[in-house]
């Protein structure tokens, strides 16, 4: 399914001046999408929709909202296929904690959501988590845990380990789920 044509006024010609004025962010206007970033992407692979290509593009052409609330920005593992391939040496794994820190300041969804009000602060999510998303906070006199979003990748591995079921998986619906399922089966 084709995406909406994008109106000349849903675009923001600064969006690419704050990524690269972001002290962790490359210089994003380098890249002239040859596709060999997208080409090597093992996530790409298995989410055909998960193209640094594509996100890349959007934000030199100022398509704030697509990229910022694109789930695909939470999908990078940081294998840094895409950057060794790079021809233009775009640090793409650094554009991407860009994009969610920027994601997550404006309000934009998270792939992972926590009820903290009913966190019983017991840790389990944080030592289980692979990439470090979640830490202990204190908070009104309790521990409770605390989405890290630049470091979370939407693997729900938090969710499905949580004892409280205050986490949940934003980023897949459980329709979507057993769509893949259904197709890796048969």
């Amino acid at each position: 399914m084709r995406d909406q044509p994008i109106r000349s006024e849903e675009l923001d010609p600064n969006l690419k001046l704050e990524v690269i004025a972001q002290e962790a962010a490359c210089d994003v206007t380098a890249c002239f999408c040859c596709g060999t970033c997208t080409a090597g992407c093992p996530i790409h692979a298995v989410y055909p929709e998960h193209d640094p290509r594509k996100i890349t593009r959007m934000i030199n052409l100022g398509m704030r909202e697509r990229a910022l609330s694109s789930p695909y920005i939470w999908y990078c593992d940081d294998c840094y296929l895409c950057e060794k391939r790079c021809p233009q040496n775009v640090k793409f794994s650094s554009l991407w904690d860009v994009l969610k820190n920027m994601a997550a300041k404006e309000g934009y969804p998270l792939p992972v959501s926590l009820n903290q009000d009913m966190c019983s602060g017991c840790g389990i999510c944080v030592a289980l988590c692979p990439y470090s998303a979640i830490e202990l906070q204190m908070q009104n006199e309790r521990r409770v845990a605390h989405l890290v979003p630049n470091l979370c990748q939407g693997c729900g591995v938090c969710a499905a380990a949580c004892p409280s079921a205050v986490i949940s998986v934003n980023l897949f619906e459980d329709e979507q789920i057993f769509t893949e399922i259904e197709a890796l089966a048969a």
